[in-house]
Protein backbone atom coordinates (compact mmCIF):
# COMPACT_ATOMS: atom_id res chain seq x y z
CA UNK A 1 0.00 0.00 0.00
CA UNK A 2 3.03 2.62 1.20
CA UNK A 3 4.80 1.61 -2.23
CA UNK A 4 1.41 2.33 -4.57
CA UNK A 5 1.18 5.48 -2.66
CA UNK A 6 4.88 6.50 -2.76
CA UNK A 7 4.24 5.99 -6.79
CA UNK A 8 1.33 8.09 -7.24
CA UNK A 9 2.90 11.12 -5.25
CA UNK A 10 5.61 10.96 -7.46
CA UNK A 11 3.70 10.63 -10.40
CA UNK A 12 1.69 14.08 -9.38
CA UNK A 13 5.14 15.50 -8.28
CA UNK A 14 6.81 14.59 -11.98
CA UNK A 15 3.33 15.83 -13.35
CA UNK A 16 3.87 19.32 -11.69
CA UNK A 17 7.45 19.72 -12.82
CA UNK A 18 6.03 21.32 -16.39
CA UNK A 19 1.91 21.79 -16.00
CA UNK A 20 3.30 25.08 -15.20
CA UNK A 21 4.80 25.61 -18.54
CA UNK A 22 1.70 23.95 -20.10
CA UNK A 23 -0.95 26.01 -18.69
CA UNK A 24 1.58 29.23 -19.63
CA UNK A 25 2.41 28.30 -23.13
CA UNK A 26 -1.43 29.24 -23.85
CA UNK A 27 -2.45 31.01 -21.20
CA UNK A 28 0.13 33.81 -22.04
CA UNK A 29 -0.65 33.94 -26.03
CA UNK A 30 -2.29 37.22 -25.38
CA UNK A 31 -0.80 39.18 -23.11
CA UNK A 32 3.06 38.20 -22.86
CA UNK A 33 3.54 36.30 -25.87
CA UNK A 34 7.41 36.41 -25.73
CA UNK A 35 6.84 34.54 -22.17
CA UNK A 36 4.57 32.28 -23.69
CA UNK A 37 6.96 30.73 -26.10
CA UNK A 38 10.04 30.35 -23.70
CA UNK A 39 6.84 28.34 -21.43
CA UNK A 40 6.29 26.14 -24.68
CA UNK A 41 9.63 25.55 -25.45
CA UNK A 42 10.83 24.64 -21.75
CA UNK A 43 7.37 22.16 -21.99
CA UNK A 44 8.54 20.41 -24.99
CA UNK A 45 11.91 20.01 -24.02
CA UNK A 46 11.06 19.09 -20.41
CA UNK A 47 11.69 15.31 -19.65
CA UNK A 48 8.25 15.53 -16.99
CA UNK A 49 6.09 16.49 -19.58
CA UNK A 50 3.35 13.56 -20.68
CA UNK A 51 3.17 13.44 -23.87
CA UNK A 52 -0.38 14.44 -24.23
CA UNK A 53 0.73 17.80 -22.80
CA UNK A 54 3.79 17.89 -25.29
CA UNK A 55 1.40 17.55 -28.20
CA UNK A 56 -0.98 19.99 -26.85
CA UNK A 57 2.15 22.52 -26.14
CA UNK A 58 3.32 21.51 -29.59
CA UNK A 59 -0.26 22.87 -31.11
CA UNK A 60 -0.13 25.87 -28.54
CA UNK A 61 3.21 26.84 -29.53
CA UNK A 62 1.93 26.36 -33.90
CA UNK A 63 -0.68 28.97 -32.37
CA UNK A 64 2.00 31.72 -31.28
CA UNK A 65 4.27 31.08 -34.24
CA UNK A 66 1.35 31.68 -36.85
CA UNK A 67 0.37 34.57 -34.43
CA UNK A 68 3.97 35.90 -35.82
CA UNK A 69 3.63 34.95 -39.55
CA UNK A 70 6.24 32.10 -39.39
CA UNK A 71 4.17 29.55 -41.21
CA UNK A 72 6.69 27.13 -41.83
CA UNK A 73 7.19 26.75 -38.45
CA UNK A 74 3.84 27.10 -37.46
CA UNK A 75 3.10 24.44 -40.23
CA UNK A 76 6.15 21.81 -38.47
CA UNK A 77 4.22 22.35 -34.82
CA UNK A 78 1.18 21.59 -36.01
CA UNK A 79 1.97 18.69 -38.23
CA UNK A 80 4.67 17.28 -35.10
CA UNK A 81 1.06 17.87 -32.80
CA UNK A 82 -1.17 16.33 -35.57
CA UNK A 83 1.02 13.05 -35.97
CA UNK A 84 1.44 12.56 -32.17
CA UNK A 85 -1.88 10.84 -32.28
CA UNK A 86 -1.99 12.30 -28.85
CA UNK A 87 -4.64 15.26 -29.26
CA UNK A 88 -8.00 14.78 -28.06
CA UNK A 89 -10.93 15.19 -30.96
CA UNK A 90 -11.68 19.42 -30.40
CA UNK A 91 -7.77 20.00 -30.31
CA UNK A 92 -7.59 17.70 -32.71
CA UNK A 93 -9.33 20.11 -35.10
CA UNK A 94 -7.97 23.04 -33.64
CA UNK A 95 -4.62 21.93 -35.06
CA UNK A 96 -5.71 20.91 -38.90
CA UNK A 97 -7.70 24.54 -38.77
CA UNK A 98 -4.52 26.07 -37.44
CA UNK A 99 -2.14 24.21 -40.19
CA UNK A 100 -4.81 24.47 -42.53
CA UNK A 101 -4.61 28.62 -42.03
CA UNK A 102 -1.07 28.64 -41.53
CA UNK A 103 -0.70 26.86 -45.18
CA UNK A 104 -3.41 28.97 -46.99
CA UNK A 105 -1.05 31.99 -45.90
CA UNK A 106 2.10 29.70 -47.41
CA UNK A 107 0.69 29.65 -50.44
CA UNK A 108 -0.05 26.19 -50.31
CA UNK A 109 -3.69 26.23 -51.01
CA UNK A 110 -5.17 22.84 -52.25
CA UNK A 111 -3.04 21.68 -48.62
CA UNK A 112 -4.45 24.07 -46.74
CA UNK A 113 -8.07 23.29 -47.65
CA UNK A 114 -7.78 19.43 -47.27
CA UNK A 115 -7.09 20.60 -43.69
CA UNK A 116 -10.13 22.28 -43.27
CA UNK A 117 -11.95 20.14 -44.64
CA UNK A 118 -10.84 17.77 -41.76
CA UNK A 119 -11.39 20.28 -39.58
CA UNK A 120 -14.93 20.60 -40.20
CA UNK A 121 -15.43 16.52 -40.42
CA UNK A 122 -14.20 16.17 -36.71
CA UNK A 123 -16.02 19.81 -36.01
CA UNK A 124 -19.29 21.06 -38.24
CA UNK A 125 -19.78 23.61 -36.41
CA UNK A 126 -16.33 25.13 -36.93
CA UNK A 127 -17.12 28.76 -38.17
CA UNK A 128 -13.83 29.83 -38.62
CA UNK A 129 -13.19 27.06 -40.78
CA UNK A 130 -15.74 27.88 -42.87
CA UNK A 131 -14.36 31.67 -42.92
CA UNK A 132 -10.92 30.78 -44.11
CA UNK A 133 -12.05 28.04 -46.38
CA UNK A 134 -14.39 30.79 -48.43
CA UNK A 135 -10.97 32.40 -48.43
CA UNK A 136 -9.41 29.85 -49.80
CA UNK A 137 -12.20 29.17 -52.30
CA UNK A 138 -12.10 32.60 -53.57
CA UNK A 139 -8.20 32.07 -54.53
CA UNK A 140 -9.20 29.19 -56.39
CA UNK A 141 -11.69 31.05 -58.24
CA UNK A 142 -14.37 28.68 -56.89
CA UNK A 143 -16.95 32.02 -56.19
CA UNK A 144 -19.58 30.15 -55.71
CA UNK A 145 -18.24 27.93 -52.71
CA UNK A 146 -16.67 30.72 -51.01
CA UNK A 147 -20.07 32.54 -51.17
CA UNK A 148 -21.39 29.48 -49.42
CA UNK A 149 -18.64 28.82 -46.90
CA UNK A 150 -19.19 32.18 -46.35
CA UNK A 151 -22.84 32.03 -45.45
CA UNK A 152 -22.27 28.67 -43.56
CA UNK A 153 -20.09 30.50 -41.25
CA UNK A 154 -22.40 33.40 -40.33
CA UNK A 155 -25.74 30.81 -39.99
CA UNK A 156 -23.40 29.42 -37.16
CA UNK A 157 -22.06 32.66 -35.97
CA UNK A 158 -24.16 35.46 -37.28
CA UNK A 159 -21.66 38.38 -36.09
CA UNK A 160 -18.86 36.56 -37.51
CA UNK A 161 -16.29 39.36 -38.96
CA UNK A 162 -14.05 37.62 -40.39
CA UNK A 163 -17.20 35.81 -42.13
CA UNK A 164 -18.72 38.96 -43.74
CA UNK A 165 -14.92 40.14 -44.80
CA UNK A 166 -14.68 37.42 -46.79
CA UNK A 167 -17.94 37.39 -48.20
CA UNK A 168 -17.64 40.59 -49.03
CA UNK A 169 -14.28 40.48 -50.69
CA UNK A 170 -16.21 37.70 -52.76
CA UNK A 171 -19.05 39.91 -53.96
CA UNK A 172 -16.39 42.51 -54.63
CA UNK A 173 -14.33 39.84 -57.11
CA UNK A 174 -17.68 38.89 -58.79
CA UNK A 175 -18.65 42.77 -59.38
CA UNK A 176 -21.18 43.42 -57.17
CA UNK A 177 -20.76 46.63 -55.28
CA UNK A 178 -22.95 47.07 -53.33
CA UNK A 179 -23.00 43.79 -51.46
CA UNK A 180 -19.55 43.78 -51.25
CA UNK A 181 -19.71 47.36 -49.50
CA UNK A 182 -22.77 46.49 -47.18
CA UNK A 183 -20.82 42.88 -45.93
CA UNK A 184 -17.01 45.05 -45.49
CA UNK A 185 -18.53 48.20 -43.31
CA UNK A 186 -20.63 45.37 -41.52
CA UNK A 187 -17.48 43.41 -40.79
CA UNK A 188 -15.52 46.48 -39.48
CA UNK A 189 -18.45 47.25 -37.71
CA UNK A 190 -18.16 44.29 -35.76
CA UNK A 191 -14.59 43.89 -35.84
CA UNK A 192 -12.74 47.67 -36.17
CA UNK A 193 -9.11 46.12 -35.39
CA UNK A 194 -9.84 43.67 -38.85
CA UNK A 195 -7.22 45.17 -41.39
CA UNK A 196 -7.77 43.11 -43.91
CA UNK A 197 -11.62 44.57 -44.03
CA UNK A 198 -10.61 48.39 -44.51
CA UNK A 199 -7.68 46.98 -47.43
CA UNK A 200 -10.62 45.25 -49.32
CA UNK A 201 -13.21 48.19 -48.42
CA UNK A 202 -10.11 50.59 -50.04
CA UNK A 203 -9.88 48.58 -52.99
CA UNK A 204 -13.84 48.88 -53.21
CA UNK A 205 -13.35 52.60 -53.05
CA UNK A 206 -10.62 52.81 -55.38
CA UNK A 207 -12.89 50.85 -58.04
CA UNK A 208 -15.34 53.32 -57.67
CA UNK A 209 -12.15 55.82 -58.47
CA UNK A 210 -13.43 57.55 -55.11
CA UNK A 211 -9.09 58.14 -54.38
CA UNK A 212 -9.72 59.94 -50.89
CA UNK A 213 -11.59 57.31 -49.35
CA UNK A 214 -9.62 54.43 -50.35
CA UNK A 215 -6.72 56.49 -49.13
CA UNK A 216 -8.06 57.13 -45.28
CA UNK A 217 -9.21 53.17 -45.63
CA UNK A 218 -5.73 52.14 -46.94
CA UNK A 219 -3.88 54.54 -44.50
CA UNK A 220 -6.02 52.71 -41.79
CA UNK A 221 -5.01 49.59 -42.83
CA UNK A 222 -1.79 50.24 -42.64
CA UNK A 223 -1.56 52.03 -39.56
CA UNK A 224 -3.58 48.12 -38.16
CA UNK A 225 -0.79 46.37 -39.54
CA UNK A 226 2.40 48.79 -40.66
CA UNK A 227 3.92 45.59 -42.18
CA UNK A 228 1.48 44.65 -44.29
CA UNK A 229 3.25 44.88 -47.53
CA UNK A 230 -0.07 44.35 -49.62
CA UNK A 231 -1.95 47.13 -47.76
CA UNK A 232 1.42 49.07 -48.40
CA UNK A 233 1.05 48.19 -52.32
CA UNK A 234 -2.29 49.44 -52.46
CA UNK A 235 -1.68 52.54 -50.68
CA UNK A 236 1.15 53.11 -53.15
CA UNK A 237 -1.57 52.74 -56.00
CA UNK A 238 -3.43 55.34 -54.76
CA UNK A 239 -0.81 58.08 -54.02
CA UNK A 240 0.93 57.50 -57.66
CA UNK A 241 -3.13 58.54 -58.87
CA UNK A 242 -3.03 61.49 -56.42
CA UNK A 243 0.76 62.48 -58.36
CA UNK A 244 2.31 61.89 -54.52
CA UNK A 245 5.03 59.82 -55.96
CA UNK A 246 7.59 60.35 -53.10
CA UNK A 247 5.44 58.91 -50.76
CA UNK A 248 3.98 56.07 -53.21
CA UNK A 249 7.93 55.10 -53.55
CA UNK A 250 8.43 55.00 -49.96
CA UNK A 251 5.61 52.68 -49.68
CA UNK A 252 6.84 50.60 -52.32
CA UNK A 253 10.48 50.36 -51.12
CA UNK A 254 9.35 49.17 -47.66
CA UNK A 255 6.78 46.54 -49.22
CA UNK A 256 9.82 45.06 -51.63
CA UNK A 257 11.82 45.04 -47.79
CA UNK A 258 8.74 42.62 -46.48
CA UNK A 259 8.21 40.68 -49.86
CA UNK A 260 11.09 41.20 -52.25
CA UNK A 261 9.86 38.78 -54.68
CA UNK A 262 6.39 41.17 -55.49
CA UNK A 263 6.40 41.59 -59.25
CA UNK A 264 3.73 44.11 -58.61
CA UNK A 265 5.43 46.06 -56.51
CA UNK A 266 8.29 46.37 -58.60
CA UNK A 267 5.92 47.20 -61.41
CA UNK A 268 4.65 49.99 -59.58
CA UNK A 269 7.90 50.97 -58.76
CA UNK A 270 9.05 51.01 -62.62
CA UNK A 271 6.51 52.90 -63.71
CA UNK A 272 6.82 55.73 -61.18
CA UNK A 273 10.50 55.78 -62.28
CA UNK A 274 9.34 56.28 -65.74
CA UNK A 275 7.19 59.00 -64.72
CA UNK A 276 10.83 60.63 -63.14
CA UNK A 277 12.37 59.99 -66.53
CA UNK A 278 14.72 57.60 -64.69
CA UNK A 279 15.04 55.27 -67.20
CA UNK A 280 17.98 52.84 -65.46
CA UNK A 281 15.98 52.21 -62.73
CA UNK A 282 12.78 52.03 -64.48
CA UNK A 283 14.73 48.92 -66.53
CA UNK A 284 16.07 47.17 -64.03
CA UNK A 285 12.67 47.24 -62.05
CA UNK A 286 11.13 45.84 -65.28
CA UNK A 287 13.37 43.18 -65.78
CA UNK A 288 13.33 41.83 -62.10
CA UNK A 289 9.69 41.68 -62.15
CA UNK A 290 9.51 40.20 -65.71
CA UNK A 291 12.16 37.19 -64.54
CA UNK A 292 9.85 37.00 -61.44
CA UNK A 293 7.17 36.04 -63.60
CA UNK A 294 9.04 34.03 -65.32
CA UNK A 295 9.90 31.86 -62.69
CA UNK A 296 6.62 30.94 -61.67
CA UNK A 297 5.28 29.55 -64.53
Amino acid sequence: MKKVFALAVLAALLAGCGAEDVANCAALRRSAPDKALEHCNRALDSRFVWSSEKAQARVDRGVLHSDREEWRAAIADFTRGIDSGKLKPRLLAAAHFGRGSSRLQAGELDAGIEDLDETLRLDPLYADAYANLALARRMTGQLERSLADANAALKITPRHARAFLQRGATYLVQGDAEKALADLNEAIRLEPGLQGAWNMRGLLCRAARDWDRALADFNHAVKLAPRNAAALRNRASVLVLKRDFDNALKDLDLSLKIEPRSSEALLRRAAIYGERGDVARMRADQSAAAALVQATK
